[in-house]
């Protein structure tokens, strides 16, 4: 194996495990606190955000929940979801939150799998996919001839 060989697989292996990881942390911003409450909340409004294309031409429309929940303690606490959404929320409906416990203003809604969405899939596959090509072409055989 050649030395530049060598050097693009030790450079292709940490930028895939450097994007893996980053799909991975991105997706950790959806799911529970290690050290967090669980709890369910109540959508109780929703903000709209309009924007517009340079020439002004194309609007759209964008959500942001709004949540109410009840602390261990029975104070009621109130989360606005930073991710925004192209439909409106259904005001009354329950989604599951974490938060920590000094920090109920700063939750966060549990996804599920379906909170794979943009950019941690690309992240992930991404990195996924360059590791998969340094083993892969690691592990091939030279050719003879």
């Amino acid at each position: 194996m050649k030395v530049v060989d060598v050097v693009a697989a030790v450079v292709l292996s940490a930028s895939g495990a450097a994007f893996l990881g980053l799909g991975l942390e991105l997706r950790s911003d959806q799911s529970a606190y290690p050290d967090g409450i669980v709890t369910a909340a109540t959508t109780t409004s929703f903000h709209t955000e309009r924007s517009a294309n340079r020439r002004r031409t194309v609007w759209t429309t964008r959500y942001r929940p709004v949540y109410t929940f009840q602390t261990p303690t029975g104070e009621t606490a109130t989360f606005a979801d930073p991710r925004t959404v192209t439909e409106a929320p259904q005001v009354g409906r329950t989604v599951q939150l974490s938060y920590r416990a000094d920090e109920p203003g700063r939750a966060r809604v549990i996804r599920g799998w379906h909170g794979w969405t943009g950019f941690p899939v690309m992240f992930t596959a991404a990195g996924g996919l360059l590791l998969a090509c340094v083993f892969f072409t690691v592990r091939r055989k030279p050719s003879r001839g």
